[in-house]
């Protein structure tokens, strides 16, 4: 719809009157000189480098240096990372654990072993868990160890070793079976991966936009400089010429306050037109930098790109069709939807009875000094020797094998927090639908809306053509008349006054038919304003 060229094509086709001197060697007064768009430049700034920028290398430039856009860049580094915590709540948990323990206790019997027992007790624990990532059940293992020593003379072995091993599943048949918190927030984060995707996305769609209405405002505001420019040389010679005519005596003294008032008035719009091509400038600038000692940011931009129009072909149906599937927007939003959808799911199971099955086995043995007393109090004897592997052994061989099985049930009565919550994720997703909905809608509208725009604008930049044209003829004509003395000096400043009028209309005509054109492009594929 819209190409863009170099200067040499013509784009808009806008006239510059030929100074009115008095000089012989001047042009015949009334004669007019073509003024192609693109042909001026932007005012020159001591000390700064011009710099010609097509808008490829903007867009390339902001896109690879855009401070904005390089934060945005790592929001799908940080996300990967969240999604990674999220798979770490999978991870295997190992943990140890070393104690040691005396302890002294007086005797009160003479079953005790003697008048006063010492224990002495080192124990070396580990355990290993893990939640599984399917169905919610939780397996852990433990291996614990434990040396004792004492003074009591009934202990048979002295010192003692003892291990286990044993191995636990728990597994919830109900509330927690099909989801449950952690993988919830697992299969969230994997929705909020590609929702950090898509507002990359985004952010790239918006900062591409900015830079191209930027460029297209600054190529117009240097085009406004220049048409202000011929608008003061015009009230410039007018001025001149009042003035010597006025020494001829074919003119008044009015005529030639008017033709001066005329030229400050000029003046001042040029003044106004230089402080917006600035400003303009310093707005696109912001968005090509990589720092403040950029040197771009003293140099002078001039956008040499001209766009090539051609009648607008706007296909609204398949540029709806087209936005409902591919806007960044709603495909957020559908994913926002998903992410209810889990937590829907998860409330609902929340919901239901917690029944967990749980199943265990157990291994243990002892070990070391085995001794035996012959009667009460007597000396004890060495029966074998023994240490730490004989409990290995043990558990190896299964001499103490211990298995159970258990089911757990509860159900809390009346109204509960799992109720409401679930109550409360329907009315949520409700919600979500409804706004994903709404937002569709919107959709809809501002597709349509923007491709009317392209065709409206593209209307009203032919009329502003044809206006310019016909001013271009009135000032020629009131030239004319002026020169001969039947146009009064108040008609003749009317018709120049109109004719800059008509073009600065012309032009701004083809920068809202360019942004028109560039904003229903963009709202096929992000939403929002930029």
């Amino acid at each position: 719809m819209i190409r863009t060229t170099r200067f040499g094509l013509v784009a808009l086709a806008a006239t510059a009157l030929l100074p009115l001197t008095l000089s012989a060697q001047d042009p015949v007064l009334g004669e007019v000189e073509p003024y192609t768009v693109g042909s001026a430049l932007p005012p020159t700034t001591p000390g700064s480098t011009l710099i010609e920028m097509t808008l490829e290398d903007a867009i390339a430039r902001a896109l690879d240096v855009n401070l904005d856009l390089q934060s945005a860049r790592l929001n799908p580094e940080i996300q990967a990372y969240a999604l990674q915590g999220a798979h770490a709540a999978f991870s295997p948990t190992l943990s140890t654990s070393f104690g040691f323990n005396n302890s002294t206790s007086l005797s009160t019997s003479q079953l005790d072993g003697g008048s006063s027992i010492t224990n002495e007790r080192a124990t070396l624990n580990t355990s290993l868990s893990k939640l599984m990532p399917w169905s919610g059940g939780r397996l852990s293992a433990n291996f614990n160890n434990a040396r004792t020593e004492t003074n009591n003379s009934f202990a048979t072995r002295n010192p003692s070793y003892s291990s286990s091993i044993n191995l636990s599943f728990t597994q919830p048949l109900l509330a927690g079976f099909s989801i449950d918190n952690q993988r919830a927030a697992l299969e969230t984060q994997e929705i909020q991966t590609e929702i950090t995707d898509l507002q990359l996305e985004s952010q790239i769609e918006n900062i591409t936009g900015q830079v191209q209405s930027g460029y297209w405002t600054l190529r117009a505001t240097i085009e406004q400089i220049e048409i202000q420019r011929l608008s003061l040389a015009q009230a410039e010679q007018l001025l001149a010429e009042n003035r010597v005519r006025a020494d001829l005596g074919r003119a008044t003294e009015f005529q030639v306050i008017q033709s001066e008032a005329q030229v400050a008035s000029a003046q001042q719009a040029l003044l106004n037109a230089e402080i917006q091509w600035r400003n303009r400038e310093l707005a696109l600038k912001q968005l090509l930098l990589d720092g403040a000692g950029d040197p771009l940011l003293t140099a002078t931009i001039n956008p040499v790109d001209l766009p090539e129009l051609e009648i607008p072909n706007v296909d609204l149906d398949g540029a709806v069709e087209n936005a409902l599937g591919a806007r960044t927007d709603l495909r957020q939003q559908r994913e926002q939807l998903e992410i209810s959808d889990i937590n829907l799911d998860v409330s609902r199971s929340n919901r239901l009875p917690t029944l967990d099955l749980t199943a265990s086995y157990a291994l243990q043995g002892v070990g070391g000094d085995l001794f035996q007393r012959g009667d009460l109090g007597g000396d004890p004897l060495l029966v074998s020797s023994g240490g730490f592997g004989d409990g290995l052994q043990a558990i190896a061989d299964r001499d103490a094998p211990t298995w159970n099985v258990s089911l757990n049930a509860s159900y809390p009565i009346g109204t509960n927090a799992q109720a409401t919550a679930l109550e409360r994720a329907r009315l949520q997703y409700r919600q979500q639908e409804l706004a994903l909905r709404s937002q569709e809608l919107g959709v809809v509208t501002q597709v349509t809306a923007a491709g009317l725009a392209v065709q409206n604008t593209f209307l009203q930049y032919e009329a502003a053509q044809r206006s310019r044209a016909a001013s271009e003829q009135n000032v020629a004509a009131e030239l004319a008349r002026f020169e001969v003395g039947v146009a009064t000096n108040f008609e003749l400043v009317t018709a120049q006054n109109q004719l800059t009028t008509a073009r600065l209309s012309e032009l701004q005509a083809l920068i809202n038919h360019l942004t028109a054109v560039a904003d229903f492009e963009r709202v096929q594929r992000v939403g929002g304003g930029f």
